[in-house]
């Protein structure tokens, strides 16, 4: 099944670490020229290991071509240069996976300010000024995929986190729909449950998951780089506007034998 996504341009933010990580080697493996875009050149906290070159390293190793990129979404001029830079080596952009977020400590009554507009700046305007600055190179290309991360904090809105993923959800539909008929399609794709990173293992407030709360067992990234690589395959024609947990990606897109494989759904 290599080279679903062959010679495709992909951007993913947030990819020195955790899923955007595993997304990039997922998106190497089926052939795409993966953009590792992230803030982290060197390790500045053990708790939080990974860089762009760590992860540039790990899609070479897996036989593709990385193209580290420093990139600060909180910064419009950060965004704008990564996608001047990337248009001036490759011309083109297929695909941006928006996976870079934070997710600060304590509770909606508890939440410094300073983090919670943090969290907004990184979360929500983050995507969205990585989406307008693609979309002028997408728009003349006739085509494009843009991939939102959000989570199931989202459906539970109990948490200042689930409220930026809702707002992401929101963008993801609106967005979809203004920009269909430039040939962009708009997703969002979230995993299922918790998946084991760096992130979700980083000490948060007592309560939290990552805080004094015991980790429960977490699945493997399997089914959610999977869905990652189906969505990124979709076009205005096949799925835009769509909001994926993993499962529901592999189920909606999959072949039988993927289906069986991660979802254990006997092929008919």
């Amino acid at each position: 099944m290599a080279g679903r996504l062959q010679g495709k341009i992909a951007i993913i933010t947030g990819a020195s670490r955790g899923l955007g990580q595993y997304c990039a080697v997922e998106y190497a493996k089926d052939g795409a020229i993966v953009v590792v875009a992230a803030r982290t050149e060197q390790v500045q906290n053990e708790a939080l290991p990974g860089t762009i070159h760590d992860t540039a390293r790990m899609v070479e190793e897996a036989g593709g071509e990385a193209f580290p990129v420093v990139c600060n979404v909180g910064s419009t001029d950060s965004i704008q240069a990564m996608v001047d830079t990337i248009l001036e080596k490759y011309g083109r952009i297929d695909v941006l996976m928006n996976n870079a977020a934070v997710q600060p400590p304590g509770f909606m009554h508890t939440i410094q300010p300073r983090h919670w507009e943090l969290e907004f700046r990184i979360n929500v305007h983050g995507p969205f000024h990585c989406s307008r600055a693609v979309l002028p190179a997408m728009t003349e290309q006739g085509s494009g995929n843009i991939i939102n991360i959000s989570s199931v904090a989202a459906d539970r809105r109990s948490s200042h986190y689930g409220a930026t993923k809702a707002a992401i959800e929101a963008l993801t539909i609106g967005m979809a729909k203004d920009v269909k008929d430039d040939g962009i399609a708009v997703n969002a794709l979230k995993p299922v449950g918790a998946i084991d990173t760096p992130g979700v293992r980083f000490g948060r407030a007592p309560g939290q998951i990552g805080g004094d709360t015991p980790l429960p067992p977490m699945p493997p990234s399997d089914s959610y780089v999977e869905a990652a690589v189906l969505v990124a395959m979709q076009s205005v024609d096949t799925c835009t506007g769509g909001i994926f947990n993993d499962v529901e990606a592999v189920q909606r897109f999959a072949d039988a034998e993927t289906k069986a494989r991660l979802l254990k759904i006997q092929p008919v």
